[in-house]
């Protein structure tokens, strides 16, 4: 595993385990080495607004902790799109 991928599995299960398993569908990085971006689809089993600004609240974490090696960016999804044909060549890391 490169630091690239390291990087990108760290961000993920640090992710993760602030959001809470319980409350995902989904979830998945894709870190971009050129660009020094990542990019968080997460899928939430509440999609209320309520469930969605709580994880906002929680994202800013992620991105104050890792603001230093990577620029962080967050969307919510319905669902993960595992087919990552565009981006096979760059470090992902997916929870579903």
């Amino acid at each position: 595993m490169n630091e690239f991928q390291a990087l990108t599995t760290a961000i993920g299960e640090y992710t993760v385990d602030l959001l809470g398993k319980d409350k995902l569908d989904g979830l998945q990085v894709i870190l971009n080495p050129r660009e020094l971006s990542g990019f968080v689809s997460i899928a939430l089993r509440d999609r209320s607004d309520e469930a969605q600004r709580a994880a906002i609240v929680e994202m800013f974490d992620v991105e104050r902790v890792y603001a230093d090696e990577v620029a962080i960016s967050f969307v919510f999804v319905d669902q993960i799109d595992l087919t990552a044909d565009e981006t096979a060549s760059v470090p992902q890391y997916s929870f579903a």
